[in-house]
């Protein structure tokens, strides 16, 4: 007869394992691209953008119960921002994600997620413009899964305000995991040892600091904000290498950046419409 205890850290393990490898953007190489439309308010007559990313796995450590893991991420974003003069450069976020976990007794653990960075057009390099996102999160084992809950501080929802972490995981018979709350929602469901179907919601914006040649000895900010509703499809490639495609839908977005053409800063914004992306890539998974 199978052990209730025994059966319920098993899943929790597997799900652990889950949640893991999408806390943090997976290690690999994406290319996202977001359709081009007219905004349905403020500046502009059209607007889109493309991002590329790359994460490369620095070293993972486990010493009984804590769990350590560090990587090292590059996004390069380009916006298409037509009729305006802000957001036109090339805009990086280079940062080295840390996460580390504890299981306690009695069927809990928690988990930190520090990513100190650098976010910049490379124009300019300085204090101004490091940033780090930061995630504090405790589990509590159920009998499908756990419940979380904690707070995050992250760029992907377009500023550093802090915000609440809620949720639920589950596995059900027929293998599908789930984590269903707040900021991350994740529904995959494995067809053999080769090939799985996910539906993801989750932000996908960002904060860059700038620097204009016009003003010099200022910085401005562009901020982006963005939620994406997706469903995509993960195929073994070979060993560890999985090819990854995702298509889906954006919603409540805006983006607000900074006018210099004139000598002078302007504050200019934009609502852009519930358009679709699409994105491919390959991830490995150790």
């Amino acid at each position: 007869m199978t052990n209730p205890r025994k059966a319920t850290k098993t899943v929790t393990l597997l799900l652990t394992a889950l949640l893991a490898s999408n806390a943090q953007a997976q290690s690999g190489l994406h290319w996202l691209s977001e359709s081009s439309g007219k905004p349905d308010s403020g500046s502009g007559t059209g607007f889109g953008s493309n991002t590329i990313s790359l994460t490369l796995p620095i070293e993972r450590g486990e010493r009984g119960a804590e769990q350590v893991t560090t990587a090292f991420h590059l996004d390069r974003t380009e916006f298409r921002w037509k009729g305006v003069n802000a957001a036109d450069k090339e805009y990086y976020w280079l940062s080295v994600p840390i996460r580390y976990q504890q299981r306690r007794g009695s069927g809990t653990s928690f988990m930190v997620r520090f990513e100190p960075g650098v976010m910049t057009d490379l124009d300019g390099v300085d204090s101004d413009h490091l940033a780090a996102n930061l995630e504090l999160v405790g589990r509590t084992d159920h009998r499908l899964g756990f419940w979380q809950f904690g707070v995050v501080v992250d760029r992907e929802f377009g500023n550093f305000s802090p915000r609440p972490v809620l949720g639920v995981a589950l596995k059900t018979a027929g293998g599908t995991e789930m984590l269903l709350g707040f900021p991350q929602t994740r529904i995959q469901t494995p067809w053999g040892r080769d090939v799985s179907t996910y539906l993801h919601a989750r932000p996908g914006g960002g904060v860059w600091r700038e620097k204009h040649d016009a003003l010099p000895k200022e910085t401005f900010d562009v901020e982006y904000t963005n939620w994406r509703i997706g469903v995509g499809a993960e195929f073994r490639w070979r060993d560890n290498w999985w090819l990854n495609a995702e298509l889906g839908t954006l919603r409540n977005r805006q983006i607000r950046a900074t006018d210099s053409s004139g000598g002078t800063a302007v504050d200019v914004k934009a609502t852009p419409g519930s358009h679709t992306y699409w994105m491919i890539g390959v991830n490995l998974r150790l």
